[in-house]
């Protein structure tokens, strides 16, 4: 019966995926005026797989039952797809900012594009620089998964913000230009979107399961035993300090 559970929440999950991909799909057409684009059937299916596929393996290690260790779950799969994100949005925020500057400061329209080999280049270097520092936050508190909850609660509220402001400025730049799916506040729109999108389904679960399961909080890390106090740093049981 739990896993018919699990398979109903991860069919419920795809097609919500799919749905609100059509919802965005419609949305840019309308934004570049194209009244009956061709829809990529395709792409909605397998992007909406892996969207899904990603945020279960995510959120794995924070909803499984806990595992007695003092040295904590391995989270370095789960701190590299969230520092990808953040990766995503820091580029979408560069891609904001040289918009603004180009489009509207500058009033080059013309000039506002990104190359596909400066996209690839940023995107990989901020996700190397972002590991780094994500895994530096998750190990100092000894793999403690609350550091992955928060991180994501974190990079949530940041998409939610970075996706507000780029659809002004996405309205404003498609009045200018000629080419509106290559400047940058098309591809800030698109990448704050999709982390959005991806970060709601983690963001969701912490937000009922998480803070619903003190296990870990108010018992022993080495054998299990509950805590005699909640202020105790040490184990009344075996005496290992926590």
């Amino acid at each position: 019966m739990k896993n018919l559970n699990r398979l109903l929440v991860f069919l419920g999950a795809y097609c919500f995926n799919i749905a609100i991909l059509l919802l965005a799909f419609f949305l840019f057409a309308v934004l570049a005026d194209e009244l009956f684009p061709p829809f990529p059937w395709k792409f909605m299916f397998i992007c909406s797989a892996v969207i899904v596929g990603t945020q279960f393996i995510f959120i794995l290690p924070i909803v499984k039952p806990p595992r007695l260790t003092i040295r904590g779950k391995p989270l370095l799969l789960s701190a590299c797809m969230a520092s990808f994100i953040a990766a995503v949005l820091t580029l979408g925020l560069v891609s904001l900012v040289y918009s603004i500057v180009m489009t509207l400061a500058l009033d080059v329209p013309k000039e506002d594009e990104m190359q596909e080999g400066f996209f690839l280049i940023f995107l990989g270097s901020s996700w190397i620089v972002w590991t780094i520092c994500l895994l530096v936050f998750v190990n100092r508190k000894k793999r403690d998964p609350s550091s992955i909850v928060k991180c994501t609660s974190w990079l949530f509220a940041g998409s939610i913000i970075e996706l507000l402001l780029s659809i002004p400025l996405a309205i404003l730049v498609a009045r200018r230009s000629n080419c509106y799916c290559s400047t940058g506040s098309f591809f800030s729109l698109s990448l704050s979107f999709l982390a959005a999108l991806w970060l709601f389904g983690p963001f969701m679960v912490i937000l009922l399961v998480w803070r619903r399961r003190p296990w870990t909080k108010d018992h022993c890390f080495n054998c299990g035993y509950p805590r005699k106090l909640a202020d105790s740093s040490v184990c009344s049981e075996c005496g290992t300090e926590i």
